[in-house]
């Protein structure tokens, strides 16, 4: 049976996604004028998977949103990756939506989130919400688009949430967005709710015309699926730079990925995976950059061992600096001189953000006991 689902790029209908057999085949339309993604390029032959093309995998909900979407539906028809996508589609988060074009609007004021004190406020917000969450990512996130009375502009913003397995998860990535603030790392903006139960960032990838700029993840920029996001190396992330950023952005880019590397192993993140780094373009290759950092915090509070979620030079432990030396050079092409430089912002960025953690923690004394295990698992140099 052949089940035909549209696929639209920014609101243009591009073409057309089916699933025959065990194989999923997208076909783009004759006049189509827009990718849907810089590794499926325009061509009349059909691009042919036995998997859900990485693409279109990329921002299928996952974990607690994805679950209660298929329980909700599953009396209804078979939850499979083509009928979770004719679901949520319409609502998905970025330039591809699927099946149809829809416009919602609801008036959430971003103030009243940031400072509500309504009990399980996330809870209530998933129940109005979840279908029309298409966002990637285990943690429970939920996609809104919120008024800000400041700009009296309506915004987009991820907004996310933490389990009790994870205690204080919101607080945890706001201090290490800041340490990456202050390595200066762009970054999306993002704010904590007075509450600390939900960390919300900024959507940065709608252009001022509404429209979207194109993303993609690493493991769409790989070939490879949501479940392969460990499975591959940092070398091959800055390979993928190399190859997919464009000339006038490359060196900037690997100076910030390597930048972004250095603060992943200061703050002690190791769930900097695939899905943790993209490319962000308008059109095509010729205006591809790197995105800006996102989505950090400090891992080894819940797991005491843990270690980086990527292979660099074929092993994942916190590496010596001797490692990062010779891939800053090697796959970075960065000079001795601006190793150093990094290797200093970085160190200088755990500095500041420790003092801003100490402020933080002399108006709110019921964040003390967290946030000094916080500190004390950052660390002050590569080791």
């Amino acid at each position: 049976m052949k089940d035909n689902l549209k696929v639209y790029v920014n609101k243009n209908l591009t073409g057309d996604l089916s699933k025959e057999g065990d194989s999923y085949i997208f076909n783009y339309k004759e006049d189509a004028k827009d990718i849907v993604s810089l590794t499926m390029p325009l061509r009349r032959e059909s691009w042919v998977r036995k998997k859900l093309h990485p693409i279109f995998e990329m921002n299928l909900p996952e974990g607690i949103l994805k679950e209660r979407i298929k329980k909700h539906f599953a009396k209804i028809q078979d939850m499979d990756d083509i009928n979770l996508l004719k679901l949520i589609g319409p609502y998905m988060l970025g330039r591809i939506k699927f099946e149809k074009i829809v416009s919602v609007e609801e008036i959430l004021v971003l103030e009243d989130i940031l400072h509500s004190t309504t009990t399980d406020l996330f809870d209530e917000l998933m129940q109005r919400f979840s279908i029309r969450s298409g966002v990637s990512g285990v943690q429970p996130k939920l996609l809104l688009s919120a008024q800000n009375r400041t700009t009296m502009r309506f915004e987009h913003y991820i907004i996310k949430s933490w389990q009790s397995d994870y205690p204080q998860l919101a607080l945890n990535e706001y201090f290490c967005m800041r340490a990456i603030q202050n390595a200066n790392l762009p970054t999306p903006k993002f704010y904590l709710s007075d509450d600390l139960s939900m960390f919300i960032i900024k959507r940065f990838d709608i252009k001022k015309d509404g429209s979207y700029l194109g993303f993609e993840d690493m493991c769409v920029l790989t070939a490879r699926g949501t479940e392969e996001k460990y499975s591959a190396s940092y070398e091959e992330i800055s390979k993928v730079i190399k190859d997919v950023v464009c000339v006038a952005k490359r060196r900037d880019s690997l100076k910030q990925f390597f930048t972004a590397l250095i603060m992943n192993h200061l703050l002690q993140n190791g769930d900097g995976h695939l899905k943790n780094y993209g490319i962000l373009y308008s059109n095509d290759f010729e205006d591809a950059n790197l995105a800006p950092i996102y989505d950090v915090i400090t891992t080894t509070m819940y797991i005491k061992k843990d270690i980086p979620a990527l292979k660099l030079g074929d092993a994942k432990l916190w590496w010596k600096e001797k490692t990062y030396k010779t891939f800053a050079k090697q796959s970075c092409g960065l000079t001795n001189k601006e190793y150093e430089e990094i290797l200093k912002t970085c160190q200088n960025a755990i500095k500041i953000t420790k003092k801003e953690i100490d402020v933080y923690m002399s108006e709110h004394e019921e964040t003390s006991e967290f946030l000094e295990g916080l500190k004390g698992c950052w660390k002050d140099v590569i080791g």
